[in-house]
């Protein structure tokens, strides 16, 4: 962009003004936002401003009193206005074209939309001087009318989510449907994929959501513990009982309880959690008299639930009881276009509570972070973005290639091209003896289709295509490959 801007946005919804400033900041511009309407009016009539970001509904709701168009329009000079809208506020905006606004975006906003549409403005700044100039350039920024009707599904970050890829779209659909029930969850997803954040997401959209949200790692505790943990237990029941304990089913009562890794719960214990779910009652180890509980169930795995299952070591009776609704998580190499959305967010947070300027990245930083394949998901993103931020931090230096972990540099001097074929067909996988020709064609199937993902970089929508099968049916038959 040909010049820093100062740039005013007027959004209720905390997580996508956070989202907004670190993007904005990231590129050391200017930033001021606010979700009330007459502190925005304040700014509008204090200073001048080269953009303003304006939520339509925002807009809509307090214009009788606070009209945040009239007033940006009505500076001298007038202040360029993008209107952001919800599907359902698509009149709201287009009526603010109408009445002068530069432009509108659909929401969920695209990072690279709000930035096309900041850098048009800026160099138009010179052509914006009259009302003339004003009315000639409005536009739909997302395109034609044609994709005006494909807007993408409402925003639904939950305040703890952060993505705008289509993958993430879906599972904010997912979430906000299973909010409204109460029935069992299963979420599943590889390590760093946010499985926590789902089910805080889950119970925060639910009518449980004034209630407890408690979690538990079944892991990280051994067998006797957990069960003490989570039933709760008498005194006496086991040596260090010295006193009655409640276990996390009644901690969480009325609410929300997340069970990670839930493959780890060993076999003996599965049958107890079975009939806690069946019979909504629990029994504390040691005791005798059965307590009520009302608790809905959000479970997590980063396992194959049906390999333990077929090996005896998950209760069938229980995977089914589990998986009532059952999400995938996406990887974060499935999603990659939302690796620059995060880390703007981590940066722009860290920089926020350390009180200093917005940490920025330099183009070969996020090349590379563009590039790499994050086997870790959001974790190792956000782990990688530290180290680097805190290599920079109070040096007034942006974050290149050299702060980023080892790994990351070396995988992206070496990353394959996108579009590079799969070099040949694998070796064929070793043949066991007393295997039919089915589970051997099966397992080579496999093995090829293993070798496809790993061309891609793990991103299944490209493997899928690569396949000459659709994503569907690539989930169907190879799950989480």
């Amino acid at each position: 962009m040909p010049v820093k801007a100062k740039i005013l946005i007027a959004e209720e919804d905390e997580n996508l003004q956070e989202v907004l400033r670190g993007l904005f900041r990231s590129l050391n511009h200017r930033v001021k936002a606010s979700g009330d309407a007459a502190e925005l009016c304040n700014l509008l009539e204090a200073e001048g401003w080269d953009a303003f970001f304006c939520d339509a509904r925002l807009w809509e709701s307090t214009r009788v009193k606070h009209d945040l168009l009239q007033l940006a329009l009505g500076r001298q000079p007038r202040v360029p206005v993008v209107m952001t809208a919800h599907y359902t506020e698509i009149d709201l905006a287009r009526g603010a074209v109408e009445r002068g606004a530069f432009a509108w975006l659909p929401k969920p906003l695209k990072a690279t939309d709000a930035l096309r549409v900041l850098e048009r403005i800026l160099c138009e700044a010179s052509a914006l001087s009259s009302e003339t100039n004003v009315a000639e350039s409005p536009e739909i920024v997302s395109g034609t009318d044609s994709a005006v009707q494909a807007i993408p599904a409402p925003e639904h970050h939950f305040g703890v989510l952060i993505g705008e890829h289509e993958r993430m779209q879906e599972l904010y659909i997912q979430i906000e449907k299973v909010s409204a029930t109460t029935v069992t969850v299963l979420l599943r997803g590889d390590s760093g994929t946010g499985k926590e954040l789902v089910a805080q997401a889950i119970h925060n959209s639910s009518a449980r959501s004034d209630k407890p949200f408690v979690a538990v790692n079944c892991a990280a505790l051994p067998e006797q513990l957990l069960e003490s943990e989570l039933f709760g237990h008498i005194k006496g029941a086991f040596t260090g009982a010295v006193r009655n304990k409640d276990g996390l089913f009644v901690a969480a009562q009325g609410g929300t309880l997340f069970l990670d890794e839930i493959g780890s719960i060993p076999v003996q214990m599965q049958l107890t959690l079975l009939r806690a779910l069946q019979e909504r009652e629990i029994r504390p180890v040691g005791g005798v008299s059965m307590i009520p509980v009302d608790v809905r169930v959000i479970a997590a795995t980063n396992e194959d639930l049906e390999e333990r299952l077929r090996s005896g070591l998950f209760r069938e009776d229980l995977f089914y009881r589990l998986s009532v609704f059952p999400i995938t998580l996406p990887r974060l190499a499935e999603r990659r276009s939302d690796v620059l959305l995060l880390a703007q967010h981590f940066l722009g947070e860290w920089s926020q509570k350390d009180g200093r300027a917005p940490a920025s990245l330099t183009d070969d930083a996020v090349d590379a972070l563009s590039k790499y394949s994050w086997p870790g998901n959001v974790r190792e993103l956000q782990n990688a973005l530290r180290r680097a931020y805190t290599l920079v931090a109070g040096e007034n230096q942006p974050i290149s290639l050299r702060e980023l972990p080892d790994e990351i540099r070396r995988a992206t001097a070496s990353r394959p091209q996108e579009d590079k074929e799969p070099s040949g067909i694998p070796s064929f996988p070793p043949r066991s003896a007393g295997m039919t020709l089915k589970a051997y064609l099966r397992a080579c199937e496999r093995q090829y289709v293993q070798a496809v993902l790993d061309e891609c970089q793990g991103d299944k929508d490209a493997a899928a295509k690569k396949l000459g099968i659709s994503l569907a049916t690539f989930y169907r038959k190879y799950g989480g490959q």
